[in-house]
């Protein structure tokens, strides 16, 4: 069987219950694992666990894993625990100004506005934040990092300036990660939704198409209603017409 469903499978049935130490005993043992798959599957379950509180310091030892992809997904598990995590800032500091794998800059970007936002008195993530979103050589984390500085409250209206720029970048990931930080932001960010509005069509994946119509749904400009409407008819991805129905309702529209 699968290692990833045979995880899924054992962290789903701790959904709301006391983790036993057995339970916990076998997910730090998958995470330190010879093998990769085994690893990263062990810590792509922590993202979404109740196991992850208890194991707070083992997620945060994966910063330290020789894969990138273990690396990234690590730091999205520990953003989640929000100001639990606080004690993994200096690390993901130091992921998101130093890591060669551009994927684990950009979660650990995503983490430290997330843990920041949970945690207003602290400061330590700013500066680094403000530094990657002028001079990463990844757009993408440039994107996420303007994204967490908002996250942050600093600046928001500059923080909107500048994504709504990523919007007409040439990669087509680069303005769906645009497009999800402005949505995030959500309604002051509203006088970006025409630009969001138009990239909706050019977008050929369906799971970023999904994370479009999210945006224009947050961002709340009812003028957003035909692109999505015209977008749902013509969608044939299902979590992609999920989002879509959505964000037609949020807007006040009737899918």
């Amino acid at each position: 069987m699968n290692v990833s469903v045979v995880l899924m499978a054992s962290l789903a049935l701790t959904i709301g219950a006391e983790p036993k130490p057995e339970q916990l005993a076998k997910v730090r043992e998958e995470l330190k694992s010879p093998k990769v798959e085994v690893r990263l599957a062990a810590i792509k379950q922590l993202i979404h666990s109740d196991l992850s509180d208890h194991l707070n310091a083992e997620m945060q030892a994966c910063f330290k894993d020789t894969d990138g992809d273990v690396r990234s997904v690590a730091a999205t598990a520990v953003g989640n625990l929000g100001a639990k995590a606080e004690g993994a800032i200096p690390a993901l500091v130091a992921q998101l100004g130093h890591d060669k794998f551009k994927e684990a800059r950009e979660t650990a970007a995503r983490a430290l506005g997330r843990i920041g936002k949970a945690l207003p008195e602290n400061h330590d993530a700013e500066e680094p934040l403000r530094k990657a979103a002028a001079n990463d050589e990844d757009p993408v984390t440039r994107t996420v990092a303007l994204g967490a500085l908002a996250m942050l409250n600093k600046d928001v209206p500059g923080q909107i300036i500048a994504l709504r720029k990523y919007l007409h970048h040439d990669e087509m990931l680069v303005r769906m990660k645009a497009a999800h930080a402005l949505g995030m932001i959500g309604l002051p960010a509203k006088s970006a939704a025409p630009e969001i509005a138009e990239i909706l069509p050019k977008e050929t994946d369906g799971h970023r198409r999904g994370y479009i119509a999210r945006s224009l749904g947050n961002t709340g400009d009812p003028n957003s209603l035909p692109v999505l409407m015209k977008a749902l008819k013509a969608e044939t991805d299902d979590a992609a017409k999920g989002e879509m129905r959505g964000a037609i309702q949020k807007l006040g529209g009737k899918p």
